[in-house]
């Protein structure tokens, strides 16, 4: 048994003065009679010295306190956490989607979890398990209470969908065996369109929901192309998608702005349960440093209104984008001149493309490889820059993180990765070479296989990507056919989407910024809304965590300055109304989710037993012969 809100006791407080109401003596009033023989009792108290009298047990005191210790107690909130018996184990599930950052849904989850972990039963152990994006044990089962409540107050959003069936299932698997009275407890405000297995698991499931269901209004998509004109060379076109899901229409504003200054703007009446497309026109000129800037798109309140939040879900009411400016992508060429390729870089009307040497290319100050693509074609340094890079036909044993082979006559291409971005609408069918190198490393993503081996591969790395090419494509039949064109355009457009990101690789609300640095490096992060975060860099990357704040992060890391995009890409998030069923379940799913409630109260009781109390002091009171 515990009180929700014990500060309410402070109403017993009232006991004290209704007691000195029983034992102060009365102030008598003065006035001239004819006689005093019938007032002998009265005068007799009168000049008595203390003004105090003997506590008489009166029975309406009593019932008067009572009212009072019923009510006090009535407000402090008594609350039990049901009948859990000892040794019984308890696993929290919390449900961490973007849709959990509507008003108080997460608090509110939060303070649920607090109150159960808080106050487990003797011998019991309790765990938290984090569902988003993945299942994560966020709090080991154990009895120390203290270190699972730091861990519910530590969760936070993630923005996008979260796999609650997966969480469930590992909270359930990690309960396996427990003592009667386990259970598994799924905390969440519903807002997915998915199932949860509830029934056929090693431990009972139960599912509360947090949070009303609540009208919201999002910027679902957002695109920005270049669109000159005469008289208007930096002019853009900024494409907005927006969506209402409330059963009521609404006027919003748009507002489109480049930093602080506003660019272009926009009044919209949504309608109810639907969809607005429109389109925005602004100049959008390089900034200072001859960089051009991000753009950011936000929703407010009719009139213009900038003041937060805009409505019950913050996390769609702003999007960013890049410039059109940040696809021109400069492409250096180092070694040999390979004049197909070449062809397709210059056919790229957003390709600036430098032909250079590696000596030249280490004295560049002004400009980091990382803003660009290098092509090496025999050249190599000894370590792989930071951004994207292609290496074609290697001539040295190894080429950065692999090891090339011999060269190998007319080897016979046999497959090819189709489900690669780098390959999208790329055929090798009816291509044939005459030499090849075949490559080999741990890790590497083979893109094109023959019988000699990969010829074609792909090394991932946290500072960037590189694309080798074991081949010279001017020693096959390669160029002359369109898969040639299309597969430099498909890297040329991951690096210039890499550039345009800022440098740092994409990903969701609420997962760390993967900044690349060297080893023992330390990291600033700039969030969107001005905190400072740093981290330090462990082989060759640093780790930042973030918020679920959707905008632009500003990161500062061995002297460069990158930028890292966020927004809430789960448009399935924006309608916030409880849409989740229960799989495995005999009655209808509406029937088994409930309220979320961590305890009992016990306060309707008190409440009804403190009304009986008045009642009674009434009663007496008004007896007949009463004085």
């Amino acid at each position: 048994m515990r009180l929700l809100a014990p500060v309410s006791l402070a109403w017993l407080g009232l006991v004290v003065p209704l007691v000195l109401l029983y034992v102060l003596r009365r102030r008598r009033e003065e006035r001239s009679v004819g006689s005093t023989l019938l007032w002998e009792a009265a005068l007799r108290d009168l000049r008595a010295e203390r003004p105090w009298r003997r506590l008489i047990p009166y029975l309406s005191l009593l019932l008067q306190i009572l009212v009072l210790l019923a009510a006090a107690f009535a407000l402090a909130r008594p609350a039990g956490l049901g009948a859990a018996p000892s040794g019984a184990q308890v696993a929290v599930v919390i449900d961490r989607s973007a849709s959990m950052a509507t008003r108080t849904r997460l608090e509110r989850a939060q303070e649920v979890a607090r109150g159960l972990l808080g106050a487990l039963p003797p011998g019991g152990r309790g765990m938290l398990v984090g569902a988003g994006r993945d299942a994560l044990v966020e709090g080991a089962l154990s009895s120390d209470q203290v270190a699972l409540v730091r861990a519910v107050n530590a969760l936070r959003v993630e923005g996008g969908r979260a796999d609650l069936d997966a969480a469930v299932a590992l909270a359930a698997e990690r309960l396996a065996g427990a003592p009667s009275g386990s259970r598994v407890l799924l905390l969440t405000d519903g807002a997915e369109a998915g199932s949860v297995t509830v029934e056929g698991l090693a431990v009972p499931v139960e599912v509360r929901r947090v949070g009303a269901p609540a009208d919201n209004t999002g910027l679902v998509a957002l695109d920005v192309r270049a669109d000159p004109s005469p008289g208007h060379p930096d002019r853009a076109s900024l494409f907005v998608r927006l969506r209402r899901a409330a059963e009521t229409p609404r006027e919003v504003f748009v507002l489109a702005s480049v930093g602080d200054a506003l660019v272009a703007s926009r009044r919209v009446e949504l309608p109810a349960r639907g969809e607005r497309s429109l389109t925005l026109e602004a100049d959008l000129p390089p900034d200072a440093s001859g960089r051009a800037p991000f753009v950011s798109v936000r929703l407010t309140a009719a009139g213009g209104a900038t003041a937060e939040p805009f409505d019950a879900q913050p996390l769609d009411d702003l999007r960013v984008a890049p410039s059109p400016g940040l696809r021109r992508l400069p492409v250096f060429l180092v070694g040999r001149r390979m004049p197909s390729v070449e062809r397709v870089l210059r056919s790229d009307a957003d390709v600036e493309l430098f032909e250079t040497t590696l000596a030249r290319l280490a004295e560049r100050e002004d400009d980091s490889p990382l803003d660009g693509l290098v092509i090496y074609a025999g050249e190599l340094p000894a370590e792989a820059p930071p951004g994207d890079s292609i290496v074609v036909a290697p001539e040295q044993p190894s080429a950065f993180e692999l090891q090339v082979g011999a060269e190998a006559r007319g080897p016979r291409i046999v497959s090819w990765n189709e489900d690669d971005p780098r390959m999208r609408f790329v055929s090798m069918a009816d291509v044939h070479l005459g030499m090849a190198r075949p490559l080999r490393a741990p890790g590497a993503r083979t893109l094109v296989e023959t019988d000699v081996g990969p010829v074609v591969v792909a090394y991932e790395r946290p500072s960037g990507e590189t694309t080798f090419i074991g081949f010279d494509p001017a020693r096959s039949d390669w160029p002359t056919q369109p898969s040639f064109v299309v597969f430099f355009r498909d890297l040329l457009e991951r690096a210039r989407m890499r550039r345009a990101r800022g440098g740092v690789p994409a990903g969701g609300l609420g997962v760390p910024l993967s900044v690349p640095a060297p080893e023992g490096q330390e990291v600033t992060v700039t969030t969107p809304a001005g905190e400072s975060l740093s981290a330090r860099s462990r082989g060759g990357v640093a780790l930042v965590s973030i918020g679920s704040e959707p905008g632009v992060y500003r990161v500062e890391a061995g002297g460069r300055s990158l930028a890292a995009l966020r927004n809430l890409d789960a448009l399935g998030e924006v309608d916030l109304q409880s849409r989740i069923s229960l799989t495995g379940d005999g009655e209808a799913s509406a029937h088994r989710i409930e309220r979320a409630e961590d305890h009992r109260e016990s306060w309707p009781w008190l409440a009804l037993l403190g009304l009986v109390f008045v009642v009674l002091e009434a009663g007496w009171a008004t007896r007949r012969g009463a004085a």
